[in-house]
């Protein structure tokens, strides 16, 4: 149960603006000028990138930041301008309009994960893994069709969704693939994490490339699954 949840919105301006003053620090000076372009998508592991047009002659700038980046800048801006943070607390970076927020949780998230995998077997040990985090919900798909007949219906709402790339029917891959192209399905843009035994590294970039948040090779232990999960979900560990 959330026992207090406090949002701190930024606007368009003010999110550069933090972006600005952490590149700084951080030896990644931006152009004193507007930006062409501003990519930001928590879920990724590169969740900003700002780009600017060329000069002349020259070629397009872009900057890369990680969603730790941009939990610190944000983190940064609020200490600059004296707004008070809790300590202590999950904290979270949000993307809100054209700008950005920084969410902060006191208690339990109470996650809700939709794990997918046509063996029982690995299900229950999913289970397991996930029990340390004491989840608030966990809904269980045999396979990829399966899922998407959930997602569609608007019966489940994950937080998160766990998915075995190998599977009957319909493995992970094609999974991905119509529910990142489902327009319709207000699910098509949650985190999915790929959970396979498999260590071809080519398989993990199709994987990426279909709209995969992560990809995780089993086995894995419950620490390392549930920090990946914090991740994808945006949260981040802030520097003291």
């Amino acid at each position: 149960m959330i026992l207090e949840r406090r949002v701190i919105v930024f606007p368009r301006a003010d999110f550069l603006d933090a972006i600005r003053r952490y590149g700084e620090r951080n030896n990644k000076t931006m152009p004193d000028l507007p930006p062409m372009g501003l990519n930001f998508d928590p879920a990724q592991d590169v969740a900003l990138t700002v780009t600017f047009a060329a000069t002349r002659g020259g070629v397009e700038t872009r900057f890369a930041f990680s969603r730790e980046d941009v939990g610190q800048a944000l983190t940064n801006h609020c200490r600059d301008h004296k707004v008070p943070l809790p300590k202590d607390v999950a904290k979270q970076v949000e993307k809100f309009k054209d700008g950005a927020a920084l969410s902060m949780q006191i208690g339990s998230p109470g996650m809700h994960v939709m794990v997918i995998d046509d063996q029982e077997v690995m299900r229950n040990i999913i289970k397991k893994l996930l029990s340390k985090a004491n989840p608030a919900q966990i809904t269980e798909a045999t396979n990829g069709a399966h899922a998407l007949e959930m997602l569609r219906s608007g019966d489940v709402d994950p937080d998160v969704i766990l998915c075995d790339l190998h599977m009957d029917k319909m493995d992970g891959s094609q999974f991905l693939r119509e529910l990142r192209a489902d327009k319709a399905n207000l699910n098509n843009r949650k985190p999915v994490l790929i959970l396979t035994g498999d260590k071809n590294e080519q398989a993990h970039e199709v994987s990426r490339q279909m709209g995969a948040s992560k990809v995780l090779t089993k086995p894995i232990s419950a620490d390392d699954l549930i920090k990946q999960i914090m991740l994808v979900q945006g949260y981040f560990e802030m520097n003291k």
